[in-house]
C-alpha cells in the first residue's frame, strides 16, 4: 500500500479522535479511595472491612483518575432518571418440502428440511428474506435526559429447538454503549454514541431494514464513537455526521475456523472504519424529504494478518433520498458504489450487503482469486403505501379499521472483479461484468382486528445474462393478532419456488453454493413475532 494511503488512514483516525476528545466534559474531582455511606445519614460514615470483594460488583479493574464508584448507587444529579426495556421475539417453525431423486425402499420419495434448502442465505444477493428466522433481541437502558446507558442482547437460535448447540447463534451481549445528548442550544442538538454498537446506512424502510433485511451501505459494528449535529433553519434541517470504528480482539494464527466461534478469520486483521455523511431535509405540511450523501473507509494495517498479505481497504461511496409522503407513503432511493482494493484482510467490522468483511465479499461477490479487488455499484429503493390512509383523508387514519398496505421493492448491483474464472456453464466470466438484480412486491390487507391476509412475490437474478440460475417465490400468508394495533402476529405462511435449471443453494459448513444439491419447491412456515 502506498504512503499516500498510510498518510490518509492516520488523518481519518486523527479526525475522529479529535471529535471524541472535544466531547469530553471535566466533572467533579472525587478523591482516591472509597468509604462507604451509611443509611442513615446522620450516623456519619462508617467503615466496613471485608477479606474479599462482593461478588455481585463488576469483575474489572481500577477506574481512570482515581474514582471508584458506588455501584447501585444513583448519581447526585440525577434529574429524571428511568430504566427502559424493550424487545423484539421471533420464533419460526420452517418445513421445506422436496423430492427424493431415487428413493431407496422404507424412503418416501417427499422429504422434508429444517431449514428449508432454498437459495436464501442471508449474505448472498439471492437472500429475499422470506423464510422467517429465529430472532430475539432484549434491550435495556438507564440514564436521563443528558446520558444513557444502553444494553442489548440477542440471539438468533434458541437452544431448544435445536438438535446441536450452536454458540455463533448465541450472541449474548452485542451492543453496551452510552448515549450523550449534551444540551448545547435550541438551534444545535448533538448526539454522541460512545462504546460498542452497531450502524446501519441505506436501510430501506421507515423503520426497518426493508424487505431484504439489507443495508444498501453498509453495516458497521465494532467499539467506537459517533457523532451526530443537527441545525435547523426555516423548513429546512441540516445534518453532520462522523464517526470511527475498531474491534477488541481479532482471530491469531492459532484459531482454528469451526462451528462453535463462526469460522474465525485468522486472514483477516485489525480493522478500523473512519465514516462522514451529510444530509439536507425539508418538510412542509406533513411531508419531508431527505437528502445524504455518505462515505466510509474500512482499512486494515495489521501484520498479524501475515507476513505476504497486502494492507487492504474497503471505500464506500453512497448517495440516498428518503421522502416520507403523508398519506401518499414512502420512498426510499439509494445508490452506493464498494471500491475494494486487497481487501482480503479487512475483518466483519464492516458489513457490504450483508457479507462479512473482506473475505465475505470475496465469497459472495468479487470471486476466490479476486484477492478482495474489484467494485459494487448498487442501486435500490422501497415504496410503501397504506390505501387506507390515502383514502380516509383528511380524516386521519392510524391502523385502527381495514387496511390495504402494499410494498415494492427492488436492488440491483454490477460486479467488476480481478477474478476472470470463467464460469464452466456460460462460458463467461463468472465474478467479472455480472449484473444482480432482484425485485418484489408484497400486498396485505387487513380484514378484522384479529386477522389479515397477505401475498408477496419476489423475482431474483443472481446472473441477469444467465436466466437459468434466476428464480422466483411466491408467499401466501394468514396472519393472526390480538388487534387492530397490537404488538403481536402469529403468521401461517405457504411458500413456492420456481426454480431455474442451474438455481443452486449454499450447503455445509461453512456453506457454499453445491451445484448437485436440487433446493425445495414449497415450504411451509408457522412463526409467532412480539415486539414492546
Amino acid at each position: 500500500m502506498d504512503d499516500r494511503f498510510n498518510r490518509r488512514a492516520i488523518w481519518a483516525l486523527v479526525i475522529s479522535a479529535t471529535a471524541v476528545v472535544t466531547l469530553a466534559r471535566v466533572g467533579p474531582a472525587y478523591g482516591q479511595g472509597a468509604v462507604v455511606a451509611s443509611p442513615d445519614a446522620s450516623q456519619g460514615l462508617r467503615f466496613d472491612p471485608s477479606l474479599s470483594l462482593d461478588p455481585t460488583l463488576p469483575q474489572v479493574g481500577a477506574m481512570p483518575g482515581g474514582l471508584t464508584p458506588a455501584y447501585g448507587q444513583r448519581s447526585l444529579s440525577e434529574g429524571e432518571w428511568r430504566f427502559d426495556f424493550h424487545g423484539y421475539v421471533a420464533a419460526p417453525l420452517n418445513m421445506g418440502i422436496g423430492s427424493r431423486p431415487n428413493p431407496r425402499p422404507g424412503q418416501s420419495s417427499t422429504v422434508l428440511h429444517a431449514p428449508p434448502v432454498v437459495p436464501d442465505d442471508l449474505e448472498t444477493f439471492s437472500h429475499t428474506g422470506v423464510v422467517p428466522t429465529t430472532y430475539v433481541q432484549l434491550n435495556f437502558s438507564e440514564g436521563n435526559s443528558i446520558i444513557t446507558a444502553n444494553v442489548s442482547v440477542l440471539a438468533r437460535q434458541a437452544n431448544v429447538s435445536e438438535s446441536f448447540l450452536e454458540p455463533a447463534d448465541q450472541l449474548g451481549i452485542t451492543d453496551v454503549f452510552l448515549s450523550i445528548l449534551p444540551p448545547l442550544s435550541d438551534r444545535v442538538h448533538m448526539q454522541a454514541l460512545l462504546g460498542a454498537f452497531t450502524l446501519r446506512y441505506g436501510t430501506t424502510g421507515e423503520y426497518d431494514e426493508g424487505r431484504y433485511g439489507t443495508p444498501l451501505i453498509a453495516r458497521i459494528t465494532g467499539v467506537g464513537e459517533h457523532v451526530a449535529l443537527k441545525t435547523g433553519w426555516r423548513k429546512f434541517t441540516f445534518t453532520l455526521e462522523e464517526g470511527l470504528h475498531g474491534q477488541t480482539n481479532t482471530a491469531g494464527s492459532s484459531i482454528t475456523p469451526d462451528v462453535w466461534n463462526n469460522f474465525a478469520d485468522p486472514g483477516a486483521g485489525s480493522t478500523f472504519v473512519a465514516h462522514v455523511h451529510g444530509g439536507v431535509g425539508y418538510a412542509s405540511r406533513g411531508m419531508g424529504a431527505m437528502l445524504g450523501g455518505h462515505f466510509l473507509r474500512a482499512f486494515s494495517q495489521d501484520d498479524r494478518a501475515g507476513t505476504l498479505a497486502p494492507d487492504g481497504r474497503i471505500d464506500v461511496l453512497a448517495g440516498d433520498a428518503r421522502l416520507s409522503l403523508g398519506r401518499f407513503g414512502h420512498l426510499y432511493l439509494a445508490a452506493a458504489y464498494t471500491d475494494a482494493l486487497q481487501a482480503r484482510t479487512v475483518s466483519r467490522v464492516v458489513s457490504v450487503l450483508n457479507t462479512l468483511g473482506g473475505k465475505g465479499l470475496m465469497d459472495n461477490y468479487l470471486g476466490p482469486l479476486s484477492g478482495g479487488t474489484g467494485t459494487l455499484m448498487t442501486l435500490g429503493g422501497q415504496y410503501d403505501l397504506s390505501i387506507g390512509r390515502l383514502v380516509s383523508y383528511p380524516v386521519p387514519f392510524s391502523g385502527d379499521g381495514p387496511d390495504l398496505f402494499v410494498s415494492l421493492f427492488g436492488m440491483q448491483t454490477h460486479v467488476t472483479s480481478t477474478d476472470k474464472t470463467v464460469d464452466s456453464n456460460t462460458s463467461r466470466y463468472k465474478f467479472d461484468n455480472i449484473t444482480k438484480r432482484k425485485l418484489g412486491i408484497e400486498a396485505t390487507y387487513s380484514l378484522l382486528s384479529w386477522l389479515a391476509a397477505s401475498m408477496r412475490y419476489d423475482r431474483v437474478d443472481p446472473n441477469v445474462d444467465e436466466k437459468r440460475y434466476s428464480f422466483s417465490a411466491i408467499s401466501p400468508r394468514i396472519i393472526f393478532h390480538t388487534g387492530w394495533q397490537s404488538t403481536d402476529q402469529v403468521v401461517l405462511q405457504y411458500s413456492h419456488w420456481f426454480n431455474g435449471t442451474w438455481t443452486t443453494v449454499r450447503v455445509g459448513d461453512p456453506p457454499v453454493e453445491d451445484i448437485s444439491v436440487v433446493p425445495d419447491g414449497n415450504m411451509v412456515s408457522l412463526s409467532a413475532r412480539m415486539w414492546w
